[in-house]
């Protein structure tokens, strides 16, 4: 009899302590689920805003510099804001990723503790895996365009240099146009170096590599006018206008078709993934 009381008591305490882990095993499971679900969500609930951002890039692409309506300082506004855009998209981007990083490890961690939560824990895995991979994909897009901003950057402060340079030569400052031109050879070859990034239409390296040799035209013109030679210097002027011309001729609709057709599959699998975490 004693022994069956002994043996009793022991399987008692054996039913005690898996009720134990159970309960403990449902504790620490939820507890880890209500963080993965919350890094997913704090995610998800930033698609719209990155979504905004990816669709920002294109904004300033309106005309170039050789149209009227064209204005270079406004334009390097627009972008200037799409560039700070960007970066602030990148870090939130890595901020989630940091997030649900932390969630996914812990979700994995001692596994046989969670065990009996064993679905939900699955379920709040594959929401986390989603969402990392969306942002996988946002963190490629954000660097793309911001490579592709500080293109336009350079692009439109070329623009601009281009158009003080313009308003000095024919005010006959000669000195001050000097000093636009020199800014402007810098901002266009930093345009030149940014052309062939990620998602940049082959038209930019051409327009970059005109705007190059428009600068260089309009130097010959200025050393001729300097030295007095002004005959030499309306042959060159000549090259400065066909310069103008080909520059005004970019089909600028086209080039922002063609950035939208390389970001849009991106984006498209960012939102698929992002809904796939949502689910």
């Amino acid at each position: 009899m004693l022994g069956k009381r002994v043996e009793l008591a022991g399987i008692g305490t054996l039913i005690a302590g898996l009720i134990g882990y159970a309960a403990l095993g449902f504790a620490i499971a939820g507890s880890r689920v209500a963080t993965a679900e919350h890094a997913v969500e704090q995610t998800v609930s930033h698609q719209n805003t990155l979504n905004a951002t990816f669709g920002d890039i294109n904004v300033q692409l309106t005309a170039l510099g050789a149209k009227p309506s064209f204005d270079a300082a406004q334009a390097l506004a627009l972008v200037d804001r799409s560039v700070a855009t960007s970066e602030l998209a990148a870090k939130t981007i890595s901020k989630d990723d940091g997030a649900l990083v932390d969630a996914e490890t812990h979700l994995h961690a001692q596994e046989w503790l969670t065990m009996v939560s064993g679905s939900s824990v699955d379920r709040a895995a594959a929401r986390v895996r989603h969402a990392r991979n969306a942002l996988a994909i946002a963190r490629e897009i954000a660097a793309d365009e911001i490579s592709a901003g500080r293109f336009w950057q350079a692009l439109y402060g070329g623009l601009s240099d281009l158009d003080t340079l313009r308003k000095q030569h024919d005010a006959a400052d000669l000195a001050g146009a000097r000093a636009s031109l020199a800014q402007m050879k810098v901002h266009v070859d930093q345009a030149a170096g940014l052309s062939t990034s990620s998602g940049m239409p082959a038209e930019l390296a051409g327009l970059s590599g005109d705007l190059q040799k428009l600068a260089a035209d309009f130097g010959r013109q200025l050393d001729a006018e300097a030295a007095g030679n002004y005959d030499a210097a309306s042959v060159i002027a000549t090259d400065v206008s066909g310069d103008m011309a080909r520059i005004g001729s970019y089909d600028v609709d086209g080039v922002g078709a063609e950035i939208d057709a390389y970001f849009k599959p991106s984006i498209d699998r960012y939102n698929a993934e992002i809904s796939a975490a949502a689910a």
